[in-house]
Order: structure tokens, then sequence, then C-alpha cells
């Protein structure tokens, strides 16, 4: 099954903005994140798990993540050394929750990424 990915028009089109969401769908198990990518002491620290440390580990952590149902961006930021993107994906069988994932690159040239923090949040009904 492929991922439905739909991105609200806050996101803009800026070369940064498309790379961090690049790297974003690709934590979230839609797309490729290339190895080289990642410096070597690079760390990923995820909401529901322990924090991986090292391009092996965080490569091998981002190819076991199962793709969601759907993923809807609502907001793509990036400045400097940082990005964030933010939305709500829908996972077959355990509903939708929020999301946000923070890069942080080693320049602002944005070619290799230092440490990744990912939240996620059981959406709640308020109704």
């Amino acid at each position: 099954m492929q991922t439905r990915v739909t991105r609200s028009p806050e996101c803009g089109n800026a070369p940064e903005n498309a790379r961090a969401e690049a790297i974003a769908l690709a934590l979230m198990g839609v797309g490729r994140l290339e190895e080289d990518a990642l410096a070597e002491i690079v760390t990923w620290d995820r909401s529901q798990s322990a924090v991986v440390v090292g391009r092996e580990a965080v490569s091998h952590a981002v190819a076991k993540v199962d793709p969601p149902a759907s993923i809807s961006l609502a907001e793509v930021v990036t400045h400097g050394r940082a990005g964030t993107v933010s939305g709500r994906m829908t996972r077959d069988g355990a509903g939708t929750v929020l999301f946000c994932h923070v890069i942080r690159f080693t320049s602002p040239s944005t070619h290799q990424i230092a440490q990744l923090v990912s939240f996620e949040r059981q959406e709640v009904s308020h109704g």
C-alpha cells in the first residue's frame, strides 16, 4: 500500500523546505534517507523509543519504520542549520497522531544531519 501524502500550501517550495520535508517523510517510512546525509555521530531521539546514536544505527532504525496509511503535512519551516516538519499521520488500526520532526544540520548548507528529534502524540477528539 502506498502512503497518501497531502501538503498544506503553508509548506512552501523553497529547496531547504523540500529537503526537510523529504527527511521527515523518510523518518515516517516514506522515501529514503541516504546514509551519507547523516553525520557520523548523528542522533535520533524519538518520543516512544530510546535515542539512536550513529550513522549506521540511525540508517537501520529508519529502514525499519513502517509507513502510515496517510500523512498530512501542515508546516515546514527551515532557518539556518535547523528545520521542523509537523502535521498528522494515520496508521491503519491505530488512529491519527500529531507529529513533529526537528532536524538539526551540521552547517547551514544542510548537507549533513547532526540530530533528529521526533515527537508523536495521539490526537484527542474534543467532541
